[in-house]
């Protein structure tokens, strides 16, 4: 069984262990997410099955879109309203300021990773040393944010819907926000609407997953990797292909611009991934 499952993930369950009802219900033993949400949040999850696994890396690099919660006033530990939460002396300002602090992180910047985060230093996971009271310094890294816009606001709670790059935490967004207008701010709940290709409307919960069964919830290897032109390799050149050469034959190669192509046999056989490079094509992902 291979292919990927667009999981809604809902709250009290990891990552991981919403993987490992997959992997329970679907009765295999190969099964992999696209992007950890915390236990707290919910939303789409794609979990890849078989040799899908292969394509986590392909598929994690898409944009993300979350409606995420946020209260102005207060601050946390992890960042959110499920840490050690204190209240701020800092006075809340107007809707229209705090519109236009939000919009500011529009584009471009550098944000810190938050210490409750799976990222790891020296092979230890940043929550299991803030659990232990220790904090490190933490690099900045780049993000970039397409759309931000708040969508609620009552003068104290609000709600912002976000699509940015890979790799964005909104925890620390919304606490950068509350920084910015020196009240402090937390995250109180957070659901991912889309990654990449996939979204909200084609998801399947683990309870519909256990009473359906996995037939049409199941998305094909090729399916997922649609946005890649398809190319069929010739018969005489297929055993090399396969066999991880590289072909450099113009029969094969002087048609092809270079970047990533979903490879077919000649039969309609999905091969995987081929790579078109300066002067050869080869199967960089293996999926027969």
């Amino acid at each position: 069984m291979n292919g990927v499952i667009n999981l809604y993930k809902e709250k009290g369950i990891t990552s991981f262990g919403a993987v490992a009802a997959v992997r329970r219900i679907l009765h295999v033993k190969k099964a992999g997410h696209t992007g950890t949400l915390d236990p707290e949040a919910e939303g789409v999850l794609p979990v890849c099955v078989g040799k899908a696994t292969k394509l986590v890396d392909y598929i994690m690099g898409g944009v993300k879109t979350y409606r995420a919660g946020f209260r102005l006033g207060f601050v946390s530990d992890t960042l959110d309203a499920f840490g050690d939460v204190r209240k701020t002396d800092g006075a809340i300002p107007e809707e229209k300021i705090v519109r236009e602090a939000i919009e500011g992180f529009l584009g471009d910047s550098l944000q810190v990773p938050p210490m409750y985060s799976a990222l790891k230093k020296d092979g230890v996971r940043l929550y299991e040393l803030a659990r232990q009271g220790i904090e490190i310094e933490r690099e900045k890294r780049p993000v970039n944010i397409t759309r931000l816009e708040l969508t609620v606001f009552d003068g104290v709670d609000g709600e912002i819907l976000v699509t940015c790059s890979k790799g964005t935490y909104i925890r620390s967004l919304i606490d950068d926000i509350g920084e910015k207008l020196q009240c402090g701010a937390i995250m109180t709940s957070l659901i991912r609407e889309g990654t990449g290709t996939f979204t909200m409307e084609n998801t399947v919960r683990l309870s519909e997953l256990e009473e359906k069964g996995y037939e049409g919830y199941l998305i094909p290897m090729d399916e997922i990797l649609a946005e890649y032109a398809a190319f069929t390799v010739p018969e005489e050149f297929l055993k090399l292909i396969a066999n991880g050469v590289r072909v450099k034959n113009r029969k094969v190669t002087a048609t092809l611009e270079k970047g990533l192509y979903r490879g077919y046999s000649e039969d309609g056989s999905f091969l995987g991934i081929l790579n078109r490079d300066e002067d050869s094509l080869f199967l960089t992902v293996n999926l027969m």
